[in-house]
């Protein structure tokens, strides 16, 4: 029996749950052991100290800081198994949520809004409720910012075929996904990801000084060689302290830069281990399409992966974050550990710095993929759409709106074609006019990803979407509602003229700010002057008068919604029908609020 994505969705949030249950159970024993080998070993010491048996002391100081350090790994393997497994069970717990329409909680991707853009405000792309939070499943502010551009700027054709392969690839591929998704939700918060890349990007300041290099090798020599000259030889000891000495102003020289480092680098370790684990899903994957692949191969330099790069990176930094360690102390004054680690880790930047930022790119793309296949699979109601190399061109049935909740959407067929067509929609109150432009335009930016449309089937052209449905005043600028609309409308003309895309546009309640007369000559004239430009798009109007333009050009149409009043009821069907609006309900809608309609 096959299980519909939401009850897999549940199983493997249970599955999760209790994984987590048990991990966390073994961490307290294991953190519980922790503090017990700790106490005993101090115990033991101020015991034998008392009975004076210095080579018990010695076996204790030597077995238990070992048998500790042992424990302290298994505790940090367990640990990252607990985190995963509860990311993974927030995971699901958000599939669930978006297939119940809740969206709280879930990125809003603010950051990305823009009022000046084409159609972002209109068709609620970022914000509340939005398709933002219904496709993105990115942890990382690249991939984040990879899924907001995709939804903002359409693909060339030949990018979006790529990507829907891709997309049907990893759409079945839950564990490999959902591991993806979870391997990365463990990282620091953005600001201390850009502290790790802007130290990763700032120029070098020891390696290329010769002397600090040779000053790393010789210094620790004589400072061995004093030492065991003292210990066989009879030297005097104060020869080695005046080593020590050296070596501590040579430290100083640079103490501020390895402070600089560890500064912008111990938030950003854990950023290191969860991008190696992200990279290491990546590398081990066993992807056929093309575009995977080639992002896949992206991680493979000189026969070094990426991953095991990344984590030599992470242990250099690691043993920086250990500067204020004791037994660190003394060996740093004896072999310059501070000095050997920045060269190492300067080492790695002159090795890889060009290579992070392309590392962290293809990150992103894969997690928007991601998110894509993501949303298909937990929508095996959409489709994905066919790219049309033939301008002007769209097709769909069953069209629906994602945002809407499957129980209460309502879908349409739909067809229109050619250059400078032009539907004009009319229709009643709250009829779905709105709704059927926001479908029309969500389902062409979701094309445009290369990922699932909300309909059984759809063929669509490459097209810029362009939107003039909430226009609204703006009292800091003096702009009313009206003007806002004017300027949306020349944004439009502009965008036309530029010719660089065919254009999809959505025009609501054309005009509406002002006079009856003025709206339907400005409209008719906007209708006029549009069909002969390289577009095709909606006008949605209450001016029936508008649909007569049928006549007259060949390429407009008119289509409406309808209602009826039943029982002393307005009955919505929300269905798409052909020809100029034929039922009207706003006298009744005033009478139902208390409007005395008979006087």
């Amino acid at each position: 029996m096959n299980l519909t994505p939401e009850a897999i969705f549940k199983q493997r949030k249970e599955r999760f749950d209790q994984s987590y249950n048990s991990l966390n159970q073994k961490y307290n024993g294991i953190a519980a052991t922790r503090i017990a080998i700790f106490v005993i070993s101090i115990v033991l010491v101020v015991l034998f100290a008392n009975y004076r048996l210095g080579y018990a002391i010695g076996i204790t100081a030597v077995a238990f800081p070992v048998i500790f350090g042992l424990v302290v790994r298994h505790h940090n393997r367990i640990t990252a198994k607990r985190d995963v497994a509860l990311a993974s069970a927030l995971i699901n717990d958000q599939e669930i949520q978006r297939l119940t329409g809740n969206f709280n909680g879930l990125s809003e991707g603010e950051e990305f809004r823009d009022k000046k853009h084409p159609y972002l405000s209109d068709l609620d792309v970022f914000g509340k409720n939005s398709l933002y939070q219904l496709v993105n499943r990115s942890v990382t502010p690249s991939g984040r910012a990879t899924v907001a551009h995709w939804l903002q700027q359409p693909a060339t054709t030949q990018e979006t075929r790529a990507r829907q392969e891709a997309v049907n690839e990893l759409r079945p591929q839950v564990d490999w996904r959902q591991e993806f998704q979870a391997s990365g939700m463990q990282k620091s918060d953005d600001h201390h990801v850009e502290l790790l890349l802007s130290w990763i990007n700032e120029p070098n300041r020891v390696l290329d000084k010769k002397i600090y290099q040779v000053a790393a090798v010789v210094l620790p020599v004589v400072s061995i060689a004093l030492l065991l000259l003292n210990i066989f030889a009879g030297i005097s000891f104060y020869f080695f302290v005046g080593m020590l000495a050296i070596n501590g102003l040579v430290l100083k020289k640079f103490a501020d830069y390895v402070e600089n480092i560890t500064e912008k680098t111990f938030t950003g370790i854990k950023t290191l281990q969860s991008y190696g684990r992200m990279i290491k899903k990546i590398e081990m994957a066993d992807f056929s399409c093309t575009k995977l692949r080639t992002l896949q191969s992206v991680f493979a330099h000189d026969n070094v992966s990426a991953s095991d790069s990344i984590l030599k990176l992470q242990r250099i930094l690691d043993y920086l974050q250990a500067r204020s360690n004791l037994f660190y102390l003394f060996f740093n004054f004896a072999l310059l550990f501070d000095l050997q680690l920045v060269i190492r880790a300067e080492k790695w930047k002159a090795r890889q710095k060009g290579d992070v930022s392309l590392w962290f790119d293809h990150i992103g793309q894969l997690e928007a993929i991601n998110s894509l296949s993501g949303l298909a699979f937990a929508n095996p109601e959409y489709c994905i759409p066919e790219i049309c190399d033939d301008p002007y061109y769209f097709q769909a049935t069953d069209l629906g709106h994602p945002l809407i909740h499957i129980s209460e959407r309502v879908v349409n067929d739909f067809t229109m074609e050619g250059k400078g067509t032009i539907n004009i929609i009319t229709g009643s109150n709250m009829s779905g006019k709105s709704t059927f432009l926001r479908t029309i335009g969500v389902n062409t930016i979701l094309a445009s990803t290369g990922g699932p449309v909300c309909a059984g089937s759809m063929k669509v052209s490459r097209m810029q979407v362009f939107t003039s449905m909430r226009t609204e005043d703006n009292l800091e600028e003096h702009v009313s509602s009206f003007y806002a609309e004017l300027r949306r409308i020349r944004m439009l003309l502009d965008m036309l003229e530029e010719k660089k895309l065919p254009v999809l546009f959505m025009l609501d309640e054309i005009l509406k700010g002002t006079n009856s007369k003025d709206r339907h000559a400005g409209a008719a004239a906007l209708i006029r002057q549009v069909s002969s430009t390289e577009s095709m798009g909606f006008v949605s109007t209450h001016d029936l008068e508008l649909g007569q333009l049928a006549n007259e050009l060949l390429n407009v149409k008119n289509y409406s919604f309808n209602s009826e009043v039943k029982d002393d009821q307005i009955i919505f069907n929300y269905q798409l029908e052909e020809g100029i609006c034929h039922s009207f309900n706003a006298s009744k809608l005033m009478e139902n609020i208390g409007i005395n309609m008979k006087r």
